[in-house]
């Protein structure tokens, strides 16, 4: 059986202050770097055979964090990217909510909470949907059993967790990922089960 562990990042700057970091390269801030070491060490003595990573830093320095503890080298994959939120990214709710009601007026700045709304230069969900598709295709080809680690962002572990669980695509899936959160799927007899999903557990002393 193969165990995927999906890890969300460590807290940003752009976190704390609710931006929207897309594709931006925000680094992880002193409470990011911690929760990285806590993340490493819930890992601690497991027998990792893999670890992923987006390219973006601040998964790449969560990723390391863990990778330094096993000795592994960091697999970077820029299909675990979070989504490309082109000319919204940098922006808060509140600014993207304005420059919808500047652009396209009120009554569909009002659906931005509720609703898919495309976003300009940005990735639609059925993009991240499909790269993230083949991402799970090549890690079941690539590992029959084991323990694999994934580390990436909020919207797109949203979007994975959608594609195993077979619901339909949505860039504002129901779920959370808290920074630094680890969750479980078991992949088995062609079918993948969610194990755990969220887990801060091991963010108790941070």
């Amino acid at each position: 059986m193969l165990t995927l562990y999906l890890v969300r990042h460590g807290e940003t700057d752009f976190n704390v202050s609710g931006r929207i970091q897309g594709w931006l390269d925000v680094p992880l801030n002193t409470v990011g770097v911690r929760q990285a070491q806590l993340v490493a060490a819930r890992f601690h003595n497991r027998p990792i055979a893999a670890i992923y990573t987006s390219s973006l830093q601040r998964a790449m320095q969560t990723a390391e964090a863990i990778a330094q503890a096993h000795a592994l080298p960091l697999r970077q994959d820029p299909r675990l990217r979070e989504y490309n939120m082109g000319d919204w990214s940098g922006m808060t709710g509140d600014e993207v909510t304005g420059w919808l009601a500047l652009h396209h007026g009120q009554e569909v700045a009002n659906l931005w909470a509720s609703r898919e709304v495309p976003v300009p230069n940005g990735e639609t969900a059925e993009e991240v949907r499909e790269r993230v598709r083949d991402f799970l295709r090549d890690v079941t080809e690539q590992h029959a059993e084991g323990l694999v680690i994934a580390v990436s962002h909020g919207g797109t572990l949203g979007t994975l967790i959608a594609e195993v669980l077979g619901l339909p695509v949505s860039r504002r899936q129901p779920f959370r990922f808290s920074n630094a959160s680890v969750t479980k799927l078991n992949y088995d007899h062609h079918r993948w089960q969610l194990v755990r999903l969220n887990d801060c557990c091991h963010l108790r002393t941070a």
